[in-house]
């Protein structure tokens, strides 16, 4: 005996979904506590990474805020001194 079941994919993916909300709801007090370590977790990377790459970070900091400056502030330099 043989028997074939053909479901659709877009059911499969409704399904899984709902278990997921389902477990995620169940298990709320769980979430929170991997949620806040998840979240120390990110922390702790993104301060490593600042502090491994601080010299590049600030040059590109830098090189913006310069760029800035020119586009925005230089105008309104003309502008200014045309005034006067």
């Amino acid at each position: 005996m043989k028997l074939e079941i053909n479901i659709p994919d877009e059911r499969i993916v409704e399904l899984v979904e709902q278990a997921i909300v389902e477990n995620i709801l169940n298990n709320r007090h769980e979430n929170m506590e991997a949620k806040y370590g998840v979240r120390s977790g990110m922390d702790k990377a993104v301060k490593e990474y600042i502090y491994t790459n601080k010299d590049k970070i600030i040059e590109r900091v830098v090189e913006r805020a310069s760029i800035e400056i020119v586009k925005k502030g230089l105008p309104k330099l003309i502008e200014n001194i045309g005034r006067e």
